[in-house]
């Protein structure tokens, strides 16, 4: 491998064979030249890429695509059928919850383990202890059995160890999709510092929008197949293309509800490193709603979103996303693209509106959505898609998502 070549996948695969009843297991060691009694299945077949140091590859995919088998086979805790990688540094990863952890250690105790296993001395670890305790922030539960912590806590714990050990190489998951909002702010601005200090970063997510701004490589992979490398935008433009032809959202659009009322004081403590939307209005032409009529080209949209956050972070910034009804993303206006500082009370409350005039859709149907997202539009805090929903007429028989300024002209031959 290059000096700059962290990791490299030659025809990577990994195969199964899967058994009726057990007893076939048995008859199948005991005569291996006879008719097979398994069905063999591809989990993942040819998959090759190379990743050089500092760059962030995004994986997307349908469930069972294949995704976590890529990396855990990157990660080391599988070993290939066919084809070969190859890793280099310090490897670490966040993969099945809990996973390397004893369940009869305690947290401080499973540190001590897991950093081991990572490639950390015992002098390593002194000197990081407090540190990965501090950003674990479980509190009095370090010091008991792991078999008592919450699925949270797991993650917290697993994810302060694996990237506090500095790793040259650091796989993810989607685990952190069990952290709370808070804890997500937070470890998402630990992956940015990794990755700005030149580590590789592999990233499986269905969220697109986090694929989009934070990946320099994406990966598409389907039925265990390599369906596109290279270029975010374009492997995402063929992904979104095939999640439209299935006729239904992604999970990138499920809907997130607003959270329910709250006393004051647990309110204020859910907010410590987070936000929240509190409501979002949407009207067409002035009128307000959640299934509303308009005229393509000429209707006015406004949203309206109102929000909570933590006074000791950023104001955040949202933004407003329209997209078809199988849930593909066709226009975007952030708020921190246009420098907005969006206003708050001493509370770290506000409320921030967007207007777009004349919107120049074509006819159809298409979803509102609001993002609400930290200050430099990267970590998403909260989203609901669809808050609205918009019905778009015009005259003609235009197609296609957007209409068209042009002029045509003709003249004689």
């Amino acid at each position: 491998m290059s000096f700059d070549l962290m990791i490299s996948a030659q025809k990577l695969g990994k195969h199964y064979r899967l058994y009726k009843r057990p007893i076939d297991r048995l008859w199948q060691f005991l005569r291996p030249k006879a008719k097979p009694h398994f069905q063999d299945f591809v989990a993942l077949q040819d998959v090759s890429f190379e990743l050089h140091r500092g760059q962030v590859l995004g994986i997307v995919g349908v469930n069972g695509a294949g995704k976590s088998t890529l990396l855990q086979l990157i990660a080391g805790t599988l070993q290939a059928s066919s084809g070969s990688v190859q890793t280099k540094g310090r490897v670490a990863a966040l993969l099945e919850l809990g996973s390397g952890f004893n369940p009869e250690f305690t947290g401080r105790e499973n540190i001590y383990l897991n950093a081991a296993i990572l490639g950390l001395s015992k002098q390593e670890i002194d000197e990081r202890l407090s540190d990965m305790i501090e950003f674990a922030d479980i509190g009095i539960h370090i010091d008991q059995p792991v078999k008592t912590y919450s699925s949270g806590m797991f993650i917290r714990l697993a994810f302060s160890i694996a990237t506090s050990v500095e790793p040259d190489v650091l796989i993810i998951d989607e685990a952190l999709s069990v952290g709370d909002g808070a804890f997500a702010r937070k470890s998402f601005d630990r992956i940015m510092a990794i990755k700005e200090r030149g580590a590789t970063v592999l990233f499986c997510s269905h969220m697109l929008y986090h694929i989009e701004v934070f990946c320099d490589k994406a990966l598409w992979l389907h039925q265990g197949h390599m369906k596109a490398f290279g270029e975010v935008s374009q492997v995402l433009s063929s992904y979104q293309a095939f999640l439209d032809n299935l006729a239904q959202p992604t999970s990138e659009t499920v809907p997130v509800g607003v959270q329910q009322e709250a006393p004051q004081d647990l309110a204020k403590a859910a907010l410590q490193g987070h936000a929240r939307i509190q409501s979002i209005s949407v009207s067409l032409d002035g009128t307000t709603g959640k299934e509303l009529y308009g005229t393509s080209g000429a209707s006015n949209l406004q949203m309206q979103v109102q929000f909570a956050s933590d006074p000791l972070l950023p104001s955040p910034t949202a933004a407003l996303v329209i997209s078809s009804d199988s849930g593909r993303i066709l226009a975007t206006h952030i708020g921190a693209a246009q420098g907005l500082s969006m206003q708050r009370n001493d509370q770290g409350e506000g409320v921030a509106t967007v207007q777009v005039n004349n919107i120049p859709f074509s006819k159809g149907r298409y979803r509102v959505g609001a993002y609400l997202m930290c200050e430099k539009g990267v970590h998403v805090y909260e989203w609901i898609d669809p808050a609205a929903h918009i019905q778009l007429h015009r005259d003609g028989h235009d197609q296609g998502f957007f209409v068209l300024a042009g002029q045509w002209s003709s003249h004689k031959p």
